[in-house]
């Protein structure tokens, strides 16, 4: 008989309270409403929670999403996932049909949407419109500006208020496709990129970018070098997460 891998993410998670798990913490009174987050044979502790935090099981948030956009695009959608930290985490990108800009014979981005989701407090239930390059994802992340569906973990709305919810965040692709074709047909000094960035990032980042013999360069090649060292130079996570807020606020505005 075979058997049907099933993948890391996929599989439940399993509440139990702290004091059935771990009974020598029993009669500490700060505990006894405190439930633990299993994977799904008990092998990794995930975090320590209140009794009332309801989890988004990844499963479920995949689910939802993935839902919402066939229903939206009459269609299956193409998706990747990646999961990170033991499963506590997962990161997930939607392609989105006919949403495809190429700014270059070399250059050809899909706008997609990105979820996140995690165990661990570390992320809530987050779609973000977004970018997935043609060798591979560059991490970009839209501003505010464009939207953003976001739900804490005490449950998912119903599939319609997702629904409506990814409408409004993809009825603003074709502007932001329009917007990078207009940055790639907008050339930068390099006294304007100086003038634009000098400040806001560590020196140590910036002096590859702001090379004077590079420039002029368009506003989308400067954008796409700020984006590459947020996204593969950076060491943490909170770096990477502050770089993308202010590249986001430098090109995208508040």
């Amino acid at each position: 008989m075979s058997h049907i891998l099933v993948p890391e993410w996929q599989k439940p998670i399993v509440k139990v309270p702290l004091a059935q798990a771990f009974p020598e913490l029993g009669e500490v009174k700060e505990f006894k409403s405190k439930v633990c987050l299993f994977n799904h044979d008990r092998t990794k502790v995930f975090d320590v929670v209140s009794d009332r935090y309801q989890v988004i099981e990844h499963s479920t948030a995949m689910q939802s999403v993935t839902s919402a956009l066939n229903k939206y695009f009459d269609t299956e959608i193409e998706y990747n996932v990646r999961s990170l930290h033991g499963g506590a985490r997962i990161v997930s990108s939607f392609k989105l049909p006919g949403m495809q800009v190429k700014l270059n014979k070399n250059d050809v981005s899909n706008i997609t949407l990105h979820l996140r989701n995690s165990y661990d407090r570390s992320w809530v239930f987050t779609a973000l419109l977004g970018a997935f390059r043609l060798i591979c994802s560059n991490g970009m992340i839209v501003g505010e500006t464009f939207g953003a569906l976001k739900a804490r973990h005490v449950g998912l709305s119903e599939e319609s208020d997702i629904l409506t919810s990814l409408e409004s965040i993809i009825s603003k692709a074709p502007k932001l496709a329009e917007l990078w074709k207009e940055w790639d047909d907008t050339p930068v000094t390099f006294d304007e990129a100086g003038e634009l960035l000098t400040g806001a990032f560590p020196d140590k980042y910036l002096e590859p970018v702001l090379l004077e013999d590079k420039f002029p360069k368009s506003k989308w090649d400067l954008y796409n070098d700020l984006t590459y060292f947020s996204t593969h130079l950076t060491k943490s996570l909170q770096r990477r997460v502050d770089f993308d807020s202010k590249i986001s606020k430098i090109f995208y505005g508040d």
